[in-house]
Protein backbone atom coordinates (compact mmCIF):
# COMPACT_ATOMS: atom_id res chain seq x y z
CA UNK A 1 0.00 0.00 0.00
CA UNK A 2 1.56 3.31 -1.05
CA UNK A 3 2.63 5.63 1.70
CA UNK A 4 1.06 9.03 2.14
CA UNK A 5 3.02 12.23 1.81
CA UNK A 6 3.12 12.59 5.58
CA UNK A 7 4.59 9.10 5.94
CA UNK A 8 7.21 9.82 3.30
CA UNK A 9 8.23 12.95 5.14
CA UNK A 10 8.77 10.85 8.25
CA UNK A 11 10.35 7.77 6.63
CA UNK A 12 12.26 9.56 3.87
CA UNK A 13 10.88 7.38 1.05
CA UNK A 14 12.64 7.64 -2.32
CA UNK A 15 10.65 9.89 -4.73
CA UNK A 16 12.10 8.59 -8.00
CA UNK A 17 9.82 5.52 -8.31
CA UNK A 18 6.50 7.14 -7.37
CA UNK A 19 3.77 6.76 -10.11
CA UNK A 20 2.44 10.01 -11.73
CA UNK A 21 -1.07 9.70 -10.23
CA UNK A 22 0.33 9.23 -6.77
CA UNK A 23 2.75 12.15 -7.32
CA UNK A 24 -0.18 14.47 -8.17
CA UNK A 25 -2.03 13.43 -5.03
CA UNK A 26 1.08 13.98 -2.99
CA UNK A 27 1.56 17.50 -4.46
CA UNK A 28 -1.97 18.36 -3.41
CA UNK A 29 -1.30 17.04 0.06
CA UNK A 30 1.94 19.02 0.21
CA UNK A 31 0.10 22.21 -0.74
CA UNK A 32 -2.44 21.47 1.99
CA UNK A 33 0.24 20.82 4.63
CA UNK A 34 2.40 23.85 3.75
CA UNK A 35 -0.56 26.22 3.11
CA UNK A 36 0.62 27.07 -0.43
CA UNK A 37 -2.12 26.77 -3.01
CA UNK A 38 -1.57 27.34 -6.71
CA UNK A 39 -3.45 30.65 -6.40
CA UNK A 40 -1.24 31.84 -3.56
CA UNK A 41 1.86 31.00 -5.56
CA UNK A 42 0.61 33.03 -8.51
CA UNK A 43 0.04 36.12 -6.40
CA UNK A 44 3.44 35.86 -4.83
CA UNK A 45 5.08 35.61 -8.25
CA UNK A 46 3.29 38.77 -9.66
CA UNK A 47 4.20 41.87 -7.64
CA UNK A 48 4.40 43.81 -10.92
CA UNK A 49 0.63 43.43 -11.33
CA UNK A 50 0.08 45.14 -8.01
CA UNK A 51 2.42 47.96 -9.02
CA UNK A 52 0.63 48.47 -12.37
CA UNK A 53 -2.79 48.57 -10.69
CA UNK A 54 -1.48 51.08 -8.16
CA UNK A 55 -0.09 53.29 -10.91
CA UNK A 56 -3.36 53.14 -12.87
CA UNK A 57 -5.31 54.18 -9.79
CA UNK A 58 -2.91 57.08 -9.27
CA UNK A 59 -3.35 58.21 -12.90
CA UNK A 60 -7.14 57.99 -12.62
CA UNK A 61 -7.12 59.92 -9.37
CA UNK A 62 -4.86 62.62 -10.78
CA UNK A 63 -7.01 62.93 -13.92
CA UNK A 64 -10.15 63.29 -11.83
CA UNK A 65 -8.43 65.95 -9.73
CA UNK A 66 -7.40 67.93 -12.83
CA UNK A 67 -10.91 67.77 -14.31
CA UNK A 68 -12.52 68.94 -11.09
CA UNK A 69 -9.91 71.66 -10.66
CA UNK A 70 -10.53 72.89 -14.22
CA UNK A 71 -14.28 72.98 -13.66
CA UNK A 72 -13.73 74.97 -10.47
CA UNK A 73 -11.52 77.41 -12.38
CA UNK A 74 -14.32 78.02 -14.88
CA UNK A 75 -16.88 78.33 -12.09
CA UNK A 76 -14.81 80.84 -10.11
CA UNK A 77 -14.40 83.03 -13.18
CA UNK A 78 -18.10 82.91 -14.08
CA UNK A 79 -19.17 83.53 -10.50
CA UNK A 80 -16.94 86.60 -10.30
CA UNK A 81 -18.40 88.15 -13.47
CA UNK A 82 -21.98 87.19 -12.59
CA UNK A 83 -21.63 89.04 -9.31
CA UNK A 84 -20.03 92.00 -11.07
CA UNK A 85 -22.99 92.22 -13.48
CA UNK A 86 -25.42 92.25 -10.56
CA UNK A 87 -23.50 95.09 -8.92
CA UNK A 88 -22.63 97.20 -11.97
CA UNK A 89 -25.16 96.64 -14.77
CA UNK A 90 -28.75 97.86 -14.61
CA UNK A 91 -31.47 97.78 -17.24
CA UNK A 92 -32.77 101.26 -18.01
CA UNK A 93 -36.50 101.71 -17.72
CA UNK A 94 -37.01 103.14 -21.20
CA UNK A 95 -37.90 100.90 -24.13
CA UNK A 96 -35.50 98.42 -25.60
CA UNK A 97 -33.98 99.13 -28.96
CA UNK A 98 -33.96 96.72 -31.88
CA UNK A 99 -30.51 96.78 -33.44
CA UNK A 100 -30.89 96.51 -37.21
CA UNK A 101 -28.34 98.87 -38.65
CA UNK A 102 -26.99 97.50 -41.89
CA UNK A 103 -28.77 98.36 -45.13
CA UNK A 104 -28.02 95.04 -46.81
CA UNK A 105 -26.46 91.67 -46.17
CA UNK A 106 -25.19 88.97 -48.48
CA UNK A 107 -25.31 85.21 -48.17
CA UNK A 108 -21.96 83.90 -46.89
CA UNK A 109 -19.60 81.46 -48.47
CA UNK A 110 -19.24 78.22 -46.55
CA UNK A 111 -17.00 78.04 -43.51
CA UNK A 112 -13.34 77.85 -44.56
CA UNK A 113 -11.83 74.38 -44.21
CA UNK A 114 -8.22 75.45 -44.44
CA UNK A 115 -6.17 78.40 -43.21
CA UNK A 116 -7.12 81.51 -45.21
CA UNK A 117 -4.53 83.38 -47.19
CA UNK A 118 -3.46 86.90 -46.30
CA UNK A 119 -4.03 88.06 -49.85
CA UNK A 120 -7.49 89.01 -51.17
CA UNK A 121 -9.10 86.63 -53.61
CA UNK A 122 -9.87 87.69 -57.16
CA UNK A 123 -13.44 88.96 -57.33
CA UNK A 124 -15.79 87.29 -59.79
CA UNK A 125 -17.98 89.94 -61.51
CA UNK A 126 -20.64 87.30 -62.15
CA UNK A 127 -21.15 86.96 -58.41
CA UNK A 128 -21.71 90.67 -57.83
CA UNK A 129 -25.34 91.62 -57.20
CA UNK A 130 -26.86 95.04 -56.77
CA UNK A 131 -28.95 94.86 -53.55
CA UNK A 132 -31.31 97.57 -54.84
CA UNK A 133 -32.36 95.32 -57.73
CA UNK A 134 -33.04 92.24 -55.60
CA UNK A 135 -36.66 91.06 -55.84
CA UNK A 136 -36.49 88.52 -53.03
CA UNK A 137 -34.76 88.28 -49.69
CA UNK A 138 -32.53 85.45 -50.87
CA UNK A 139 -31.69 84.66 -54.44
CA UNK A 140 -32.20 81.01 -55.35
CA UNK A 141 -29.37 79.50 -57.28
CA UNK A 142 -26.42 77.17 -57.26
CA UNK A 143 -25.16 75.75 -53.97
CA UNK A 144 -21.55 76.52 -54.75
CA UNK A 145 -19.19 77.38 -51.90
CA UNK A 146 -18.16 80.43 -53.94
CA UNK A 147 -21.69 81.64 -54.55
CA UNK A 148 -22.86 84.79 -52.79
CA UNK A 149 -26.50 85.72 -53.23
CA UNK A 150 -27.96 88.77 -51.59
CA UNK A 151 -30.34 89.66 -48.80
CA UNK A 152 -31.82 93.12 -48.56
CA UNK A 153 -33.14 94.99 -45.55
CA UNK A 154 -36.75 96.12 -45.58
CA UNK A 155 -37.34 98.65 -42.75
CA UNK A 156 -41.07 97.81 -42.74
CA UNK A 157 -40.45 94.11 -42.19
CA UNK A 158 -40.37 92.48 -38.75
CA UNK A 159 -37.21 90.43 -38.25
CA UNK A 160 -38.01 87.42 -36.10
CA UNK A 161 -35.07 86.29 -34.00
CA UNK A 162 -32.98 89.42 -34.49
CA UNK A 163 -30.84 90.28 -31.51
CA UNK A 164 -32.37 92.90 -29.25
CA UNK A 165 -29.76 94.85 -27.31
CA UNK A 166 -31.19 96.34 -24.13
CA UNK A 167 -30.40 99.84 -22.98
CA UNK A 168 -27.97 99.25 -20.12
CA UNK A 169 -26.86 101.64 -17.43
CA UNK A 170 -23.26 100.88 -16.46
CA UNK A 171 -22.00 102.21 -13.14
CA UNK A 172 -18.59 103.34 -14.34
CA UNK A 173 -17.90 105.21 -11.10
CA UNK A 174 -18.04 101.92 -9.23
CA UNK A 175 -16.02 100.12 -11.90
CA UNK A 176 -13.28 102.74 -11.88
CA UNK A 177 -13.25 102.68 -8.07
CA UNK A 178 -12.49 98.98 -8.30
CA UNK A 179 -9.99 99.41 -11.10
CA UNK A 180 -8.95 102.72 -12.73
CA UNK A 181 -7.84 100.78 -15.83
CA UNK A 182 -11.51 100.28 -16.79
CA UNK A 183 -12.33 101.73 -20.21
CA UNK A 184 -15.66 100.23 -21.32
CA UNK A 185 -18.28 97.52 -21.05
CA UNK A 186 -18.87 95.21 -24.05
CA UNK A 187 -22.26 93.57 -24.68
CA UNK A 188 -23.42 91.24 -27.46
CA UNK A 189 -24.54 87.79 -28.58
CA UNK A 190 -27.77 87.94 -26.53
CA UNK A 191 -25.79 88.68 -23.39
CA UNK A 192 -23.30 85.82 -23.80
CA UNK A 193 -20.73 88.61 -24.04
CA UNK A 194 -21.23 91.07 -21.19
CA UNK A 195 -17.91 92.05 -19.62
CA UNK A 196 -15.83 95.01 -18.53
CA UNK A 197 -12.99 96.10 -20.78
CA UNK A 198 -9.71 97.35 -19.35
CA UNK A 199 -6.39 98.64 -20.70
CA UNK A 200 -3.17 97.89 -18.85
CA UNK A 201 0.45 98.91 -19.17
CA UNK A 202 1.16 95.73 -21.16
CA UNK A 203 -0.70 92.95 -22.94
CA UNK A 204 0.06 90.29 -20.32
CA UNK A 205 -1.25 91.43 -16.95
CA UNK A 206 -4.99 91.12 -17.61
CA UNK A 207 -4.62 88.02 -19.74
CA UNK A 208 -5.09 85.91 -16.60
CA UNK A 209 -6.34 88.39 -14.00
CA UNK A 210 -9.82 89.54 -13.07
CA UNK A 211 -10.88 93.15 -12.75
CA UNK A 212 -9.76 93.21 -9.10
CA UNK A 213 -6.32 91.88 -10.03
CA UNK A 214 -6.84 88.37 -8.68
CA UNK A 215 -5.27 85.63 -10.76
CA UNK A 216 -7.84 83.70 -12.77
CA UNK A 217 -7.29 81.93 -16.06
CA UNK A 218 -10.21 83.54 -17.89
CA UNK A 219 -8.70 86.98 -17.33
CA UNK A 220 -10.43 90.22 -18.37
CA UNK A 221 -11.19 91.64 -21.81
CA UNK A 222 -8.43 94.14 -22.49
CA UNK A 223 -7.46 96.73 -25.07
CA UNK A 224 -4.06 96.57 -26.74
CA UNK A 225 -1.72 98.64 -24.60
CA UNK A 226 -0.47 100.46 -27.74
CA UNK A 227 -3.96 101.70 -28.64
CA UNK A 228 -5.41 105.15 -28.19
CA UNK A 229 -8.86 103.89 -27.30
CA UNK A 230 -11.39 104.73 -30.05
CA UNK A 231 -8.98 107.28 -31.49
CA UNK A 232 -6.79 105.00 -33.58
CA UNK A 233 -8.14 103.70 -36.87
CA UNK A 234 -8.48 100.22 -35.31
CA UNK A 235 -8.83 99.47 -31.60
CA UNK A 236 -8.02 95.88 -30.62
CA UNK A 237 -9.89 94.15 -27.76
CA UNK A 238 -8.57 90.74 -26.71
CA UNK A 239 -10.36 87.92 -24.89
CA UNK A 240 -9.87 84.22 -24.27
CA UNK A 241 -11.91 81.63 -26.15
CA UNK A 242 -12.86 79.69 -23.01
CA UNK A 243 -14.01 76.09 -23.39
CA UNK A 244 -17.01 76.73 -21.16
CA UNK A 245 -18.20 79.41 -23.61
CA UNK A 246 -17.38 82.39 -21.40
CA UNK A 247 -15.46 85.48 -22.55
CA UNK A 248 -15.15 85.13 -26.36
CA UNK A 249 -15.78 81.38 -26.20
CA UNK A 250 -18.79 81.47 -28.57
CA UNK A 251 -17.21 83.55 -31.33
CA UNK A 252 -17.25 80.46 -33.54
CA UNK A 253 -20.97 81.14 -34.04
CA UNK A 254 -19.92 83.92 -36.40
CA UNK A 255 -18.60 81.27 -38.78
CA UNK A 256 -22.06 81.30 -40.37
CA UNK A 257 -24.01 84.02 -42.10
CA UNK A 258 -27.23 82.92 -40.35
CA UNK A 259 -25.85 83.85 -36.95
CA UNK A 260 -24.47 87.15 -38.20
CA UNK A 261 -27.82 88.04 -39.78
CA UNK A 262 -29.51 87.83 -36.38
CA UNK A 263 -26.57 89.33 -34.45
CA UNK A 264 -25.17 92.09 -36.69
CA UNK A 265 -23.99 94.33 -33.86
CA UNK A 266 -22.32 94.54 -30.47
CA UNK A 267 -22.72 97.43 -28.04
CA UNK A 268 -19.76 99.19 -26.41
CA UNK A 269 -20.59 101.33 -23.39
CA UNK A 270 -18.01 103.89 -22.27
CA UNK A 271 -18.05 106.68 -19.66
CA UNK A 272 -18.15 109.23 -22.49
CA UNK A 273 -20.71 107.63 -24.78
CA UNK A 274 -22.27 104.48 -26.20
CA UNK A 275 -21.14 102.94 -29.47
CA UNK A 276 -22.80 100.46 -31.76
CA UNK A 277 -20.25 98.03 -33.17
CA UNK A 278 -21.53 97.06 -36.62
CA UNK A 279 -19.96 93.77 -37.70
CA UNK A 280 -18.01 94.18 -40.93
CA UNK A 281 -16.18 90.83 -41.22
CA UNK A 282 -15.16 87.69 -39.35
CA UNK A 283 -11.61 86.71 -40.28
CA UNK A 284 -9.63 83.56 -39.45
CA UNK A 285 -5.92 84.13 -39.29
CA UNK A 286 -2.83 83.38 -37.16
CA UNK A 287 -0.94 85.14 -34.42
CA UNK A 288 1.36 86.49 -37.14
CA UNK A 289 -1.37 88.72 -38.58
CA UNK A 290 0.02 92.28 -38.81
CA UNK A 291 -1.94 94.69 -36.59
CA UNK A 292 -2.90 97.99 -38.16
CA UNK A 293 -3.40 100.85 -35.73
CA UNK A 294 -3.21 103.65 -38.30
CA UNK A 295 -3.69 103.80 -42.07
CA UNK A 296 -1.40 105.94 -44.16
CA UNK A 297 -4.10 107.12 -46.55
CA UNK A 298 -7.36 106.21 -48.29
CA UNK A 299 -5.68 103.64 -50.54
CA UNK A 300 -4.01 101.91 -47.60
CA UNK A 301 -7.35 101.76 -45.80
CA UNK A 302 -9.19 100.42 -48.88
CA UNK A 303 -6.61 97.70 -49.51
CA UNK A 304 -6.67 96.50 -45.92
CA UNK A 305 -10.47 96.44 -45.56
CA UNK A 306 -10.84 94.75 -48.95
CA UNK A 307 -8.40 92.11 -47.75
CA UNK A 308 -10.43 91.52 -44.58
CA UNK A 309 -13.70 91.31 -46.50
CA UNK A 310 -12.30 88.78 -48.98
CA UNK A 311 -11.18 86.55 -46.12
CA UNK A 312 -14.39 86.90 -44.11
CA UNK A 313 -16.62 83.90 -43.41
CA UNK A 314 -19.56 86.00 -44.66
CA UNK A 315 -20.09 89.25 -46.54
CA UNK A 316 -21.79 92.39 -45.19
CA UNK A 317 -22.84 95.67 -46.73
CA UNK A 318 -21.70 97.79 -43.78
CA UNK A 319 -20.03 100.78 -45.40
CA UNK A 320 -16.57 101.69 -44.19
CA UNK A 321 -14.59 104.81 -45.06
CA UNK A 322 -11.18 106.17 -44.30
CA UNK A 323 -11.52 107.99 -40.98
CA UNK A 324 -14.00 105.54 -39.44
CA UNK A 325 -13.14 104.12 -36.04
CA UNK A 326 -12.96 100.33 -36.21
CA UNK A 327 -12.85 97.79 -33.38
CA UNK A 328 -11.39 94.29 -33.77
CA UNK A 329 -12.56 91.71 -31.22
CA UNK A 330 -9.67 89.27 -31.16
CA UNK A 331 -9.46 85.71 -29.80
CA UNK A 332 -7.93 82.28 -30.42
CA UNK A 333 -9.05 79.83 -33.10
CA UNK A 334 -8.15 76.18 -32.80
CA UNK A 335 -8.12 75.20 -36.47
CA UNK A 336 -4.31 75.27 -36.14
CA UNK A 337 -1.75 75.62 -33.35
CA UNK A 338 -1.22 79.37 -33.74
CA UNK A 339 -4.73 80.10 -35.04
CA UNK A 340 -6.54 83.33 -34.29
CA UNK A 341 -9.77 84.97 -35.39
CA UNK A 342 -11.19 88.46 -35.11
CA UNK A 343 -14.54 90.11 -35.65
CA UNK A 344 -14.01 93.49 -37.27
CA UNK A 345 -16.61 96.12 -36.39
CA UNK A 346 -17.34 99.71 -37.28
CA UNK A 347 -17.90 101.89 -34.19
CA UNK A 348 -20.82 104.30 -34.53
CA UNK A 349 -21.67 106.52 -31.55
CA UNK A 350 -25.38 106.29 -30.73
CA UNK A 351 -25.52 108.11 -27.37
Amino acid sequence: MPRSFKEELILGTDRENVPPAEEKTEKQEKAFVTGQSRKNKKHKRSPIVIVVIFLLLCVMGFSAYKIIDQLLVYKRGQDAYNQLRKDIVQLQTDQQENQITTTAWTVPASEPTMPPTLEPETANPAETVNPDQAESRERPGQASDHYRGDITYDPAETYAGIQVIPNLAINFDSLKAQNPDTRAWLYGMDGIVSYPVVQGADNDFYSHRLLDGKEQFCGTLFIDCRNNFLEDDITYIYGHKMKDGSMFGHFGKYDTYAYYASHPTFRLFTPDGTYELQVVACVYTTKWEPLRFKFADQQDFNNTITNYRRRSTFQTAVETNFGDHLVALWTCAYYREDGRMFILCKAVQVQ
